[in-house]
């Protein structure tokens, strides 16, 4: 029985390990960002989700393809990523690959 109970801990901890965030946790993530520099695990994470690497998208069609110009910095990519989540906010249930390239690929599209 006690076994039982530690693999059913274990079974619920290990779900949490491979979730994808949300644009909900973006959001959070980059605002969090913006006042601290960056910095720690959801300084990471902003950089990681509004700098996208448009040779990751041909591999998911739900992913819009992004291309950035040079010099784009991540702060204002932030900025934007955090606007166009907030004024959609349907975009927060949505995981954040596919809410950054709902927000990015109209500004910036691959030619």
């Amino acid at each position: 029985m006690k076994k039982l109970k530690w693999m059913s801990l274990l079974l619920l901890l290990s779900t949490d390990v491979f979730a994808v965030p949300t644009g909900f946790d973006l959001l959070e993530a980059c605002e969090d960002s913006l006042a601290n520099g960056f910095h720690g695990t959801t300084g990471m994470m902003c950089v990681w989700y509004v700098t996208p690497c448009d040779c990751q998208h041909g591999k998911d069609s739900a992913i819009l393809r992004v291309c950035l110009p040079d010099g784009k910095s991540t702060e204002s990519l932030a900025r934007e990523v955090i606007e166009g989540l907030k004024s959609k906010s349907e975009l927060q249930i949505d995981t954040a690959e596919v809410s950054v390239g709902k927000i990015l690929a109209p500004k910036y599209p691959c030619n």
